[in-house]
């Protein structure tokens, strides 16, 4: 149901109806797509964006080519109508919540260490106990998560510190070892350690540019006077650790990713005499957000579990690998 004009004096026309058919054509940037996704016609769809468009004034939309473009305004009203839209659906969804406490949804946030190693056990445990909690998880790049959390599409989101961004609340709630990984043929993993300065000859593989954790392991590497000889940057920390485990180089990764691969000996985890690289997994929110009933309780849960994790380190000794079956 169309819950009717936004009112605002100078755009008299505009409603959340057009908006959310604006934010489909936008996000497809096709009104046969759009339609599709909303189940109207390509008719109908047209004619709430031309009237949109008559209540802004401006064009929306570069017609003409095989894909519509977003123009400018466009461009402006839609970073626009995804914090709206999803401020609204927070507002129903709390309203739903005061009234059934017992019920709830949550939208989280995590980085790839966060979303693939430490948030889906958090996740598991806290539906073990509110099991009638609906969450919806988003993996992304930590600077994306940061544009949700302030759009307000996130409750909250689990990222590696440290953020430093005052429009943030920040809760550090479990250290996080950045370990160097080998593999167990490479000469380094029938040492107990090594000086910093032998990674200097070493050929070593990063995630890609923009990474959280590379920019981390770089830094610290520089500060000890240590430029990487970067051979390969992967998409991601599993590319990372399946290089490394091919023998293709060292490399740096949380230590929560290769808790498994430590136990069965497929990586190694080296020390580096005087040197470690340790951060804090962080829940960060947009200051000021208010907690529904289920995120306050997400929220104290994440401590209280995140108090009893702890990150591996050098020094973990692997389990015997299964026999394979011949």
């Amino acid at each position: 149901m169309d819950p009717g004009p936004i009112k605002d004096p100078k755009y008299p026309g505009m409603n959340f109806h057009q908006l959310e058919i604006f934010y489909a054509v936008a996000g497809r940037r096709s009104i046969s797509g759009a339609a599709a996704e909303l189940h109207l016609t390509q008719p109908a769809v047209s004619l709430q964006i031309r009237a949109l468009e008559k209540a802004c004034g401006l064009l929306l939309f570069e017609r003409g080519g095989p894909q519509l473009r977003l123009t400018q305004a466009g461009e402006a009203l839609y970073r626009c109508a995804v914090s709206i839209l999803h401020t609204r659906e927070e507002a129903r969804r709390l309203m739903d919540e005061l009234g059934a406490a017992t019920k709830g949804k949550l939208v989280l946030g995590a980085n790839t260490t966060g979303g693939m190693y430490l948030l889906p056990r958090l996740v598991r445990a806290f539906r073990d106990r509110y099991p009638e909690t609906e969450i919806t998880l988003q993996v992304d790049a930590t600077e994306r998560l940061y544009e949700s959390a302030l759009q307000n599409v996130l409750d909250m989101a689990l990222v590696g510190g440290p953020t430093v961004d005052r429009r943030f609340g920040v809760e550090p709630v479990c250290a996080d070892n950045v370990v160097l990984i080998v593999s167990p043929s490479h000469p380094f993993a029938a040492r107990r350690s090594i000086a910093v300065r032998e990674l200097k000859a070493q050929p070593c593989i990063l995630p890609q540019l923009g990474s959280r954790t590379r920019q981390l392991v770089e830094r610290r590497l520089k500060a000890a006077g240590v430029t990487p000889a970067v051979v390969m940057q992967l998409s991601g920390t599993e590319a990372v650790k399946k290089a490394v485990e091919a023998n293709l180089g060292i490399g740096f990764v949380s230590s929560y990713a290769v808790e498994r691969e430590a136990a069965l000996g497929d990586l190694r985890l080296v020390a580096i005499d005087g040197f470690e690289i340790t951060r804090h997994m962080e829940l960060i929110y947009r200051r000021q957000k208010y907690f529904s009933p289920v995120a306050e309780r997400f929220r104290q849960f994440a401590h209280d579990y995140a108090a009893h994790v702890k990150p591996i380190g050098p020094g973990r000794v692997a389990r015997r690998r299964p026999a394979r079956e011949a």
